[in-house]
């Protein structure tokens, strides 16, 4: 019995150090910590991650890796400028998901942008980044504003139909509330190997950036460590819900589409309570002369296949006399967009063709010069 105790002992020792020199040679070999994704200078990394843990995530993750190079200060991970406010301009502010963000990495996208803060003479600022919805937004805003003094007196707030789902999925469980309840931060994901968890280029960075010593070292370290963390995830969400919903933390895209197929009553309360206080919050600020809500249905929506649309939830909201919903649903269903052939081909998001993203914007500001 004892030399059976013995035995298993050394099988256990001798395979967790042949899975450990495995690793470490596939490490050494194939320099995995060398990424695309990883910050070139540690301001740059250091701003990220500060952020990260106010708002979750930050721009860079869904990046074509040959616009990276747009990246170069801090601050572009969080907003960028179009055209500089000014004093005697009219002055937008873009809020919003991916809808917002490709009009920065979008080469005609971005030109068309900056046509229009020519021809309007406007002050122009796009903070679009993925993925991010009511909650994210509102921290965002608060950001901008206090540490950068960001005041717009126009804000275009994009609300994609996938907000629904990205507040429950990624983000309910992730908030840290005020003492009203209210969100004052959502924690940003910890080698939990999520969609938007960015852990792994901060480490591979900072070890780079920092230039540690006996690299491969650590770099296997982490790896054996965060995979453990991910399956203690895994298995404790596969006890909670279940075996087809283990990966549901991941909150990868048909973990965010569900919600459109259908919508608990619980769920859209919460939704929108997260709208509400946003839009409230919003409200509050004086300089803001007009807060244009934008949204607009996927292709599922046009099928009849989806049955909840973010516009419909909108319109159910207490909306004060400073807001106004651009709901593109209305405009379609008068005729007055295209809605043949405007979906990026065997994209589920339903993002529009750059074409028709083109007159998207244009269509926006008209409506927007019309009414503010």
């Amino acid at each position: 019995m004892k030399k059976n105790i013995i035995l298993l002992f050394f099988s256990i020792i001798f395979s967790l150090s042949l899975i450990y020199l495995t690793v470490f040679t596939w490490v050494y070999v194939s320099q995995k910590y060398i990424d695309p994704n990883n910050f070139s200078n540690i301001d740059n990394l250091n701003f990220h991650e500060k952020y990260s843990n106010q708002t979750h995530h930050l721009r860079g993750n869904n990046w074509p890796y040959h616009k990276k190079n747009l990246l170069i200060n801090k601050e572009d991970y969080l907003f960028s400028t179009v055209s500089n406010f000014e004093k005697n301009y009219d002055n937008y502010l873009i809020q919003g998901d991916s809808w917002a963000e490709y009009m920065v990495f979008k080469d005609k996208l971005n030109e068309t942008l900056k046509k229009i803060t020519k021809e309007k003479k406007i002050g122009l600022i796009n903070a679009g980044i993925s993925s991010f919805s009511p909650s994210p937004m509102k921290i965002q805003y608060r950001i901008l504003e206090r540490e950068y003094g960001i005041k717009p007196d126009f804000l275009i707030s994009i609300m994609d139909q996938t907000d629904i789902g990205d507040e429950l999925c990624r983000y309910k469980n992730n908030i840290v509330e005020n003492d009203d309840g209210t969100v004052k931060q959502i924690k940003r994901e910890l080698n939990t190997g999520a969609v938007m968890d960015f852990s792994k280029y901060y480490f591979f960075s900072r070890s780079i950036l920092e230039d540690k010593k006996f690299i491969n070292y650590h770099i296997t370290n982490y790896y054996i460590l965060r995979s453990f963390n991910i399956i203690k995830i895994r298995f404790n969400n596969l006890i909670k819900n279940g075996f087809k919903n283990s990966g549901s933390y991941n909150c990868k895209f048909q973990n965010i589409q569900k919600y459109l197929y259908s919508l608990k009553k619980e769920e859209e309360k919460y939704f929108k309570k997260r709208t509400q206080e946003y839009l409230d919050y919003l409200t509050s600020k004086a300089y803001l002369k007009k807060i244009f809500v934008v949204t607009f249905p996927h292709k599922n929506h046009l099928n009849e296949n989806y049955k909840i649309n973010i516009s419909n939830i909108v319109n159910d909201l207490n909306l004060s006399k400073k807001i106004v919903h651009i709901d593109f649903n209305k405009i379609i269903k008068n005729n007055s967009f295209e809605k043949q052939n405007i979906f990026e081909k065997f994209d589920p998001a339903s993002h529009l063709t750059e074409e028709a993203h083109l007159k998207y914007i244009e269509k926006v500001f008209q409506i927007v010069e019309k009414n503010k």
